[in-house]
């Protein structure tokens, strides 16, 4: 099913408009305070060991540098707003859905990598792009076929490429700013987190 999102507002992403503010303002105040930092990211043995499972949700908020959140809030505006979008037009619950598929990719991340690293005291992540990455494999899988943006140049780009580029963009960041809290272990199992429940969501995506 492809829905024409040139007719949709942002009014119908109030959920992406609120996690993207919450996210800016966490972020910034994480590069004020390094304490607060170090308290909210992600943090596989204090999340094991010290049982400190908020770590889980707020790793979300905090970010390690002005690049990783930007490219961050780029990824949320564009991906999980036009799910949103998406999800509010099939129905009334669409926010709802949207909101548990954010989750859900955050959690999923979270939870195996924690599981995975709980022994290794100096592992740790920080920044939403899990959650983003797992929304976006989401509209991915929801709207292939759908034009991102325009290149004066190529013309229109679907949103499957601009998930490529995304990628390639976050592996490039990372190499070149030697990031260690931005990780691809927390991105690929948040992807499958979002893909899972996308697929619970509309199984017609799997049984035609």
């Amino acid at each position: 099913m492809n829905i024409n999102l040139s007719s949709i507002t942002h009014a119908n992403d109030p959920v992406t408009l609120s996690l993207m503010f919450l996210i800016f303002v966490f972020g910034c105040y994480s590069f004020y305070s390094n304490r607060f930092f170090l308290k909210m990211l992600l943090h596989p043995y204090s999340i094991i060991k010290q049982k400190e499972y908020y770590r889980l949700i707020t790793s979300d908020l905090v970010h390690n540098d002005f690049t990783h959140l930007l490219l961050n809030e780029v990824m949320i505006f564009t991906y999980c707003g036009r799910l949103e979008q998406f999800l509010n037009k099939r129905g009334n619950t669409g926010s709802e859905k949207f909101l548990l598929i954010y989750v859900v990719s955050c959690l999923t991340g979270a939870i195996i990598v924690s599981f995975r690293n709980y022994k290794d005291f100096g592992y740790s992540s920080a920044g939403a792009s899990g959650s983003v990455f797992g929304c976006m494999f989401s509209y991915v899988i929801l709207q292939p076929t759908v034009t991102a943006f325009y290149l004066p140049a190529v013309g229109a780009v679907n949103n499957l490429f601009f998930g490529l580029i995304c990628i390639l963009g976050f592996v490039v960041y990372q190499r070149k700013s030697n990031n260690t809290a931005l990780n691809h272990e927390v991105h690929f199992f948040s992807a499958l987190g979002g893909i899972a429940i996308t697929l619970i969501l509309f199984p017609s995506l799997i049984i035609k």
